[in-house]
């Protein structure tokens, strides 16, 4: 409960301080896949619901769809290293700070131009080029795998009935200016609980697991919990703990 007040609570600040039109926030127990806040902005009193327009009672958090932008790397990051395409210290060169697919080129953020960094740099600095690079090197149907890997293009609980299932393009699809695109978190529609189970992977060692608003039921004066549900090995452990790092 308290935490559900403090999510609601900053969630609110946090929408008005940066004048969006609304906002989410999703406390998650990587490990379990427990749900312990799920908060949306603008919100409504479910007292009196019927005062509130559709803006204020739809439910952000499994509806609404966004590009990750960067947020998304872990995700090239993982499935590079887990296919040993690189590793943390491989050389990439970003240099002269764009990329061009026939006429359209990608910039990096601000104008940088980083030049040489390891593949740890390039994450760190959210490296456009850099992230661009691996994943080309990585091709388009194993970077699609592992976006669906980690629980993107799909519902992610049966606890949350009306869950957008996101947008992900197919392998077959995937142009070599789409795969750029999907590398550093564009071209990709996800919700903001399909990001916090997908970075769970990252936190709890490398599995999937469902998230849960349920902790146990009571039947009869008896608790009966629910079990946690490991969905599928993701990444390893080895590679869990070089993108956590």
């Amino acid at each position: 409960e308290y935490l559900q007040y403090v999510a609601e609570r900053e969630l609110k600040a946090g929408v008005e301080w940066a004048g969006a039109a609304g906002g989410s926030a999703v406390v998650m127990d990587p490990s379990t896949g427990e749900i312990l806040a799920l908060a949306n902005y603008p919100t409504f009193n479910p007292n009196t619901f019927r005062e509130f327009g559709d803006n204020h009672r739809r439910n952000r958090a499994i509806q609404d769809l966004y590009e990750p932008g960067s947020t998304f790397m872990f995700v090239s990051a993982g499935a590079a290293l887990e296919d040993k395409i690189v590793t943390p210290d491989s050389a990439i060169v970003t240099g002269p700070g764009h990329i061009r697919f026939g006429s359209r080129v990608i910039d990096e953020d601000k104008g940088h131009n980083y030049g040489r960094l390891s593949f740890t740099d390039v994450i760190v600095k959210s490296s456009n080029v850099g992230a661009i690079k691996v994943g080309l090197r990585v091709g388009a149907e194993r970077m699609s795998e592992y976006v669906r890997l980690f629980g993107f293009g799909r519902p992610s609980s049966p606890d949350f009935k009306a869950e957008s299932r996101g947008i992900v393009w197919a392998a077959d699809k995937l142009t070599d200016s789409a795969l750029a695109s999907v590398s550093m978190g564009y071209q990709v529609g996800v919700t903001p609980l399909q990001m916090a189970t997908a970075v769970s992977v990252v936190a709890n060692g490398g599995e999937l697991m469902e998230p849960r608003v349920v902790r146990a039921v009571i039947r009869d004066g008896r608790r009966i919990p629910v079990p946690r549900r490991t969905l599928r090995r993701v990444i390893n452990q080895e590679t869990s703990a070089e993108v956590a790092s």
